[in-house]
């Protein structure tokens, strides 16, 4: 539960990372992500068949058609680029005036999707594109006001983190039914003064950015339903046959070999991918301008 509490912000940071930084829809990025997915299910069934020595033709069509298979944040991100030029303009056009929007849409999230639970709406506790376009937007304001939030002391926002998690575990603790959801207001604050702290300070390291270049393999990876159904076995196995501070260890160390093999991957990936659609932007700009 207080795990839970703690990185139940990846999810958000992941968006507000986006937001921050911008997407600029480009063909190529469409194009690199469906070639990204496609080197990670479509090997992933070829190995199920091996293992289950069957091969069905209907479901490796559906691993081929990857977006579609993908699922809910691959989904959800995918529709956040394709609506991010929008986005980007309504932005560009109020500038810091976006802010009170942004936060009328925040509120109308809690009040419609946590307290009211709202169905028709789409909101579904945050795994939603109308969440997704949130925390986007979430982000670019706070590029917008990046220099007044840098006055405030930034062990503020790591207090802030730290009892947002408190609040999440009293908030179960209470039967709170909404304290899991993404949408929660204390989960977004939480994902907020998780990501403040690093606006301080330029950190770069070249290792660091290696490997965070694969590790959305690491996620498709792990929540795939096979390697899903292993990791579990390992778990309950660890569990039943270790004491419990050994039962740690040992999943420790799985976790740790799961996350660098699947980075590892999505590096490979990544440069396949980067090297199938380059300068396919430049090409694709020449095609419509007749030239």
């Amino acid at each position: 539960m207080i795990i839970s509490a703690a990185v139940i912000i990846c999810v958000n940071m992941f968006l507000i990372i986006s937001g921050y930084f911008g997407i600029r829809l480009k063909l190529s990025s469409i194009l690199k992500l469906i070639i990204y997915l496609t080197l990670i299910y479509v090997p992933l069934y070829i190995v199920k068949c091996v293992s289950d020595h069957e091969f069905v033709l209907t479901d490796f069509i559906e691993r081929c058609c990857v977006i579609s298979y993908a699922g809910y944040f691959i989904q959800c991100y995918f529709m956040l680029m394709i609506l991010s030029p929008v986005i980007n303009a309504f932005i560009d056009k109020y500038g810091r005036d976006s802010l009170k929007w942004v936060l009328l849409f925040w509120g109308l999230e809690f009040w419609f999707d946590c307290i009211m639970e709202v169905e028709e709406l789409g909101y579904n506790r945050g795994f939603s594109v109308i969440h997704f376009v949130l925390m986007y937007m979430i982000a670019r304001c706070i590029r917008l006001y990046e220099d007044d939030i840098k006055r405030i002391p930034r062990w503020v926002w790591v207090l802030g983190y730290l009892l947002s998690t408190i609040v999440i575990v009293f908030s179960f603790v209470a039967g709170v039914k909404w304290c899991w959801n993404y949408s929660s207001p204390i989960v977004v604050f939480s994902s907020v003064c998780t990501f403040l702290p690093f606006l301080y300070k330029t950190f770069h390291n070249k290792v660091i950015n290696w490997i965070a270049s694969g590790t959305l393999a690491v996620y498709i990876i792990h929540v795939t339903n096979r390697i899903q159904t292993i990791l579990e076995m390992v778990d309950r196995n660890l569990l039943d046959t270790n004491s419990y501070p050994m039962y740690l260890i040992l999943i420790s160390i799985v976790i740790f070999i799961t996350f660098i093999v699947s980075a590892l991957y999505g590096i490979v990936c990544n440069y396949i991918s980067n090297r199938a659609t380059k300068g396919i932007d430049k090409r694709m700009k020449s095609v419509l301008s007749f030239e």
